[in-house]
């Protein structure tokens, strides 16, 4: 599941880089594909300490905007951890094509992959409505 190219920078906080690191180990076994994308994401990502995080940077629980390039609809989700998914309550996991995707991207910027059954994905991230680095949270 590569992504295309090209691909946008992106930032990560030091506290973001270092726990995905962990999860992209951890998921390696059971989600290969995914593991690989958090995993080029860590290696090409500019990383920042958390309170040097421009506003429109979406990190871990950030509350964001975003549209599939293929149709009109917005989406909203926060971006959490492996075990807090929950898409009832708009929350998905980092561990999914489309967290990790989202993780790093600034607000209209925008990132392709394939998918396993080839077809292409095209992302654009409208918006950071929520970002915990903007209140001082740096370590949730």
């Amino acid at each position: 599941m590569p992504f295309l190219h090209p691909r946008p920078d992106i930032l990560l906080t030091e506290n973001d880089s270092a726990r995905l690191a962990d999860i992209a180990e951890q998921i390696r076994p059971r989600q290969p594909d995914v593991a690989q994308m958090l995993s080029c994401e860590l290696e090409r990502a500019r990383i920042v300490a958390p309170e040097e995080t421009p506003a429109d940077v979406a990190t871990m629980r950030s509350h964001v905007v975003f549209g599939y390039d293929h149709s009109q609809r917005s989406h909203w989700l926060t971006l959490v951890y492996p075990g807090e998914a929950d898409l009832d309550q708009k929350k998905i996991s980092i561990a999914t094509p489309v967290g990790a995707a989202l993780i790093g991207l600034r607000e209209g910027q925008s990132i392709g992959w394939t998918t396993n059954s080839g077809e292409c994905r095209r992302i654009t991230l409208h918006r950071v409505a929520y970002q915990p680095e903007r209140d001082g949270r740096y370590d949730l």
